[in-house]
């Protein structure tokens, strides 16, 4: 019998603007998008060096990024011969290039793309015109966010297929002028790692936080757009402050943290790996967020099983519903976010229910296996087509 030949995989190259040691959702899904989809593809990555401090592994390409400017916390490519050839390179040993941005890593290789008739497809999660215009001085917005647009819908209208995690993006992508196809592929959460605990005490303790007090808690970066302060401003109106305890859970700009007016009762991690063991130390989570996208850190504490505060924001205004799932409160409210957090806090019953049906929401809609597998059947569709 005739030995069949060993079917080759096909090489898909995975471009992104961001990689470890930052850590954002575009970086949690590349992790848990390899994790599970090498069986199918020979995958490798094009992604930046960030000052040399990246986790070094096979298959990836790094590309120098400059401190002359950045937006957002993230430092803007360099652009120069080297780094520009090792784009076009990594792009024409590639069978399809998936990009995840965006930023001008993930343009100029959609770009290069298209020139030499390579299958693309962008995984987008905002609208960056929108995103990125916040971050210029005001004084240059307008013409910023102008030639951004420009630049982005061009870059879309190059690519074979666009991704986003849900419809209203793909519509007000749509309403701006984009014709590539899209589809809708939801990001997911780890549902056996964010899991309910009902060793919420021990948690706590191993934080150095009072087991007597209620935790209301807070993931994600320190940033203006985050908003943290107007949780801090609602924390400070709650009474009996000696029954509470306000922890934030991530890192950001020093000049940024030193602004923000801490209570004593207020404890900042920095930058942590086991962000779902905080999770199970809390028991509200809130977002006060300015802008969002899908906002995994909201995800990943609704399949912890906590009641959620959150502003009405990108994708969250449909994945949380209503003294169902969380409790909204209006942009920049200190004092309307402080009465939905005394409504949860009086009422341990009503955090209960808001927890379990926040974690049932999470366990059937939004799983890594559920996500990556649409995505990785989409590609696969793609590229034999």
């Amino acid at each position: 019998m005739t030995e069949q030949p060993h079917k080759q995989r096909p090489k898909l190259l995975v471009v992104a603007d961001t990689y470890h040691p930052k850590v954002d959702g575009t970086l949690k899904f590349i992790d848990e998008f390899l994790k599970r989809a090498s069986a199918d593809f020979e995958i490798s990555l094009l992604v930046p060096d960030f000052d040399g401090k990246n986790k070094r592994e096979k298959d990836v390409t790094f590309i120098k990024v400059s401190r002359l400017f950045h937006l957002s916390e993230y430092n803007s490519m360099r652009l120069s011969f080297s780094n520009l050839r090792k784009i076009r390179r990594a792009v024409k040993e590639a069978d399809c290039v998936f990009v995840q941005g965006p930023a001008m890593i993930s343009y100029l290789s959609v770009l290069y793309a298209h020139r030499y008739k390579k299958k693309v497809v962008f995984y987008t999660h905002v609208l960056s015109w929108e995103v990125f215009a916040k971050f210029v001085p005001s004084y240059l917005r307008w013409l910023f966010h102008i030639l951004l647009k420009k630049l982005s819908l061009y870059v879309f209208n190059r690519c074979d297929e666009i991704l986003v995690p849900y419809h209203t993006l793909r519509d007000e992508l749509q309403k701006e002028g984009v014709k590539a196809t899209m589809h809708i592929a939801k990001l997911g959460v780890d549902i056996d790692l964010f899991n309910q605990t009902n060793k919420k005490l021990y948690y706590k303790q191993k934080f150095g936080l009072d087991p007597e007090r209620t935790v209301i808690g807070y993931v994600g970066r320190i940033s203006r757009e985050k908003n943290v302060q107007v949780l801090i401003d609602a924390f400070r109106k709650l009474e009996n402050q000696e029954r509470l305890t306000l922890l934030l859970v991530g890192n950001g700009p020093e000049e940024l943290k030193k602004e923000l007016d801490l209570p004593k009762n207020c404890k900042v991690t920095g930058f942590v790996t086991n962000v779902h063991d905080y999770l199970k130390a809390m028991d509200i989570f809130v977002m006060p967020s300015l802008t969002e996208t899908t906002s995994l850190a909201t995800l990943e504490a609704m399949s912890t099983g906590l009641p959620v505060v959150v502003t009405k924001v990108g994708f969250i205004q449909d994945y949380v519903v209503k003294d169902h799932t969380g409790i909204f409160f209006p942009k920049n409210s200190a004092t309307m976010l402080s009465i939905q957090l005394k409504k949860l806090w009086d009422d341990p019953v009503l955090r209960a229910k808001l927890g379990e049906n926040a974690r049932k929401t999470v366990a059937y809609s939004f799983s890594w296996e559920r996500s990556v597998n649409r995505i990785r059947r989409l590609l696969l569709k793609l590229i034999y087509s």
